[in-house]
């Protein structure tokens, strides 16, 4: 009689160790939690767009995105304007504009890797920002609703929220415009993860934006953001970039 308490007592201890064991690697495999997402990452884009002249061709497109836990919501941050020391392949000067953006799939050659693994650094103008509450299994998403409800008053705002996609997760960023008597417009931009490294470094995938603007992105983990270079080192840089000019004129010259 003890022998068979003892075996049972064995038997429910194993099986509750290996239902533990499940879920605990279930929790680590769940390509879902959020956690994995918090700090800062480079999100590069390569599209095309249907609806330009030149609808053919390749287009990029690249931002910082950071993510933090502040109690039980998460803050999203959107940079728009990534600020590196090397332009090339980025942008170039055309039809009197020095920064036309090049029509290409951009990639960071070595030097703007490590300039972005060092930290990226970002312009704030035009950044955005939202709280979202969820969690990891049902997703999380930002608050708030248009709330004009005159006739002739047109109000906007954005929604963000960050769902799972089947193994992955996808983000998306949709922009309502309108109001409560004449009904809303929405726009709706789609990161659709659809791979990434085993170690959650970097994952890639589907974009799309209204259906006009498709193609992949690739986002990719990096240190923290780096403050702007202060006016003096900007100053430095221009000089050098202004004595390649006049170097490379002499020998056009010549």
């Amino acid at each position: 009689m003890a022998e068979r308490i003892a075996s049972a007592t064995i038997l429910v201890f194993v099986s509750a160790w290996a239902f533990c064991a499940a879920a605990i690697a279930n929790t680590t495999n769940d390509k879902t939690n959020i956690s994995d997402l918090e700090g800062t990452w480079f999100v590069l884009i390569h599209y095309k767009d249907s609806v330009t002249k030149n609808a053919d061709s390749d287009r990029w497109l690249d931002k910082v995105w950071t993510f933090e836990h502040r109690g039980s919501r998460l803050r999203w941050v959107e940079y728009p304007i990534v600020v590196l020391e090397s332009t090339q392949g980025r942008f170039e000067s055309y039809k009197g504009n020095p920064r036309s953006r090049v029509l290409a799939k951009w990639k960071p050659n070595e030097a703007q890797l490590n300039e972005l693994m060092s930290g990226p650094r970002v312009n704030s103008r035009g950044s955005k920002s939202k709280s979202l509450r969820g969690s990891d299994l049902k997703g999380w998403k930002s608050t708030g609703r248009n709330r004009v409800s005159g006739a002739n008053v047109v109000g906007f705002h954005e929604e963000w929220s960050i769902e799972p996609e089947g193994d992955g997760r996808k983000f998306m960023i949709t922009e309502v415009l309108g109001n409560d008597v004449q009904g809303n417009t929405e726009g709706r931009t789609l990161y659709v993860v659809e791979s990434g490294t085993s170690d959650g470094q970097k994952f890639a995938g589907r974009f799309d934006r209204d259906g006009t603007r498709i193609g992949t992105f690739t986002m990719f983990r990096t240190p923290a953001i780096r403050p702007l270079k202060s006016s003096h080192e900007e100053d430095s840089v221009n000089e050098r970039m202004q004595q390649r000019s006049y170097e490379r004129l002499l020998r056009v010259s010549d």
